[in-house]
């Protein structure tokens, strides 16, 4: 029995034995087998593109590396500065997780990392590691070097993102009237409570404590809808004012309803059709066919053969789809000095909300520079009258403080406020101004997305040419930065001829590899703005690619002497890598 144990136990640790050496074995002829791996890196060198470094990997290894009880991992990492490394993800190759092609087991990825120009001279490295799954254990293959970075020509763009507080017009408005605008679905009448609704402002108006009312109410249609939705849409509003008024209303003021008669189609696409960002041949050919003769349907088959039909239907029928309302009631006015005192006093809560309107507390924050007390009276205002001018100069504040902010974390939560203000502002208001706001601060953000989903719904309610051109500007320079460069092209169309827009097309086609169109409008860039440094460095670029050696000494040095930042931006600059020891590099540095 005693012998029986031995050997029990004698094969015990030979198996044991054994299992160690082939693990041990498995792991290392793993690894070297993971040397003749394949990978490919788009693009490369790695490309700086707004706030962040995007790049795709593909990573193919030979087929006897898959392993049951194995598995074998990737991390991927940027190391830059002085030995500074940053994490960017893992590729794990376990079943489920590869594809076969061509008989090896192949993985494709996008991977990300957050842009900073301390980032700019370095490296993207993997390291490959076989892993035991049961016992843990881990064996490193040597890190393999699979680009470099980083290109930032993309960052060349200008950008604006100025949100504007809303204008001061107290002195001279506050007996004006209030107008409020509600936006319909196509060939629909029902007054809509939840995104571009204005019926939450509205009652509030309902139940002002005011003695008299003035109410006037008048309503419009798109060319492509059904007759008589204006006169429905107009009576919705006009029923809806009636019916909260008998709810909302306890002070028993005169309330006056006026309903005007809708609003003339033609008129209506004439007025927004002169103020879109249209070339001026388009827009001439719409006015002309819109004040016709014809009948309407006759002049709605006409328009869909212009060119402007896709701009007709995606930025114009939309913004015809409304309801207006006029509330005009008269208050008393106070003095600035009096304004600001009650402002800071309803601030700290030392004072009834109520003791001054929503104008009036708007006002009161224009007299104070410090943006923590703008801060304060904007957030009384929005408490107290939840009304859209004091949601989004609140964002515009909260934006402005997110600017002088360093720290990441920091400036990313005031950013969100901002969101989160504006936001309410294009609920209560739904107006280009109001949504180009809430675009930039998504842009600033880094949201891109939702930055472009705004643009687009600021350019669909129209606006003044001025407005219209600085919304498709920052579109186009999202665009640019997002990779969609023929998108870029496009609304730059439409942003006016403006520094901004010439250095914009001019990036646009650098990136698309058009240097003779780029060249082009960077100088008509410099027509606007001359001596300008980004123009220069931006045509010097263009001269390294093209190899114009006597373009890239001139523009080179007249970017360093007008903006000696440009310097330092040269000397890491990877597009002129090939020029560091030839004489036209070398001679841009040197003083005239």
């Amino acid at each position: 029995m005693l012998c029986y144990k031995k050997k029990t136990a004698l094969v015990l640790t030979y198996t044991l034995l054994i299992a160690f050496l082939v693990g041990s074995c498995t792991l290392p002829k793993m690894v070297r087998l993971a040397k003749k791996q394949e990978i490919t890196v788009q693009p490369s060198p790695l490309v700086a593109n707004g706030q962040d470094v995007v790049f795709d990997l593909k990573v193919s290894l030979p087929p006897n590396i898959i392993k049951d009880g194995y598995r074998y991992k990737m991390d991927v990492y940027y190391e830059y500065g002085e030995q500074q490394r940053e994490q960017i993800g893992a590729i794990n190759f376990e079943f489920g997780e590869f594809l076969y092609e061509r008989g090896w087991p192949t993985i494709s990825k996008q991977f990300s990392f957050p842009y900073s120009p301390k980032k700019n001279k370095g490296a993207l490295y993997v390291q490959g590691m076989a892993i035991n799954k049961e016992n843990k254990d881990v064996k490193y293959s040597e890190p393999v070097q699979i680009a470099t970075g980083l290109i930032t020509t993309p960052m060349l763009m200008v950008r604006n993102n100025e949100i504007l507080f809303t204008p001061d017009n107290y002195a001279s408005e506050a007996d004006q009237p209030a107008k409020l605008t509600f936006y319909f679905g196509e060939n629909n009448a029902t007054l809509r409570s939840h995104l571009g609704s204005n019926l939450t402002v509205l009652d509030q108006y309902i139940a002002d404590n005011v003695a008299k009312q003035t109410v006037t109410i008048t309503a419009s249609q798109s060319p492509d809808e059904t007759k008589e939705v204006a006169a429905k849409r107009l009576a919705a509003v006009e029923k809806y004012y009636r019916e909260r008024l008998g709810v909302l209303d306890y002070s028993n003021k005169k309330v006056t309803i006026n309903t005007l008669p809708v609003k003339s189609t033609w008129e209506q696409l004439i007025t927004k059709i002169k103020a879109s960002a249209l070339p001026k041949p388009v827009v001439q050919e719409v006015v002309s066919i819109a004040g016709s003769n014809q009948t309407d349907k006759q002049k709605h088959e006409a328009l869909q053969q212009t060119a402007a039909q896709e701009y007709l239907e995606l930025y114009v029928y939309p913004a015809l789809r409304f309801s207006e309302v006029t509330i005009d009631y008269k208050r008393d006015k106070k003095a600035d000095y009096e304004l600001y005192l009650l402002a800071r006093k309803i601030a700290e809560e030392k004072a009834p909300a109520d003791m001054l309107t929503e104008e009036e507390l708007q006002h009161a924050a224009t007299l104070t520079p410090l943006l923590a007390e703008k801060k304060q009276i904007y957030e009384a205002a929005v408490k107290t009258t939840n009304k859209w001018p004091a949601y989004h100069n609140l964002g515009k504040v909260y934006v402005e403080m997110a600017r002088k902010e360093y720290r990441t974390k920091a400036k990313q939560a005031l950013l969100a406020k901002a969101i989160h203000n504006l936001t309410y502002a294009g609920f209560r208001n739904p107006s280009a101004p109001v949504y180009y706001s809430l675009a930039s601060a998504y842009h600033v953000r880094g949201d891109k997305l939702e930055a472009l989903q705004y643009y687009d719904y600021a350019i669909k309610l129209g606006g003044n040419p001025d407005e219209l051109h600085r919304i498709f500007a920052d579109k186009a320079a999202l665009e640019i930065e997002i990779g969609q460069f023929d998108d870029a092209i496009e609304s730059l169309k439409y942003s006016g001829n403006s520094y901004q827009t010439q250095m914009n097309l001019g990036l646009s086609y650098l990136l698309k590899e058009n240097y003779e169109g780029a060249q082009e409008y960077y100088l008509q860039a410099l027509d606007l703005k001359p001596n300008d440094a980004l123009a220069n460095y931006s045509l010097a670029v263009i001269a390294a690619r093209t190899k114009n050696e006597q373009m890239l000494t001139s523009h080179l040095r007249q970017a360093i002497r007008s903006d000696n930042s440009y310097t330092l931006k040269a000397i890491e600059d990877m597009e002129f890598d090939a020029y560091r020891n030839q004489p036209a590099y070398k001679d841009a540095f040197k003083a005239m």
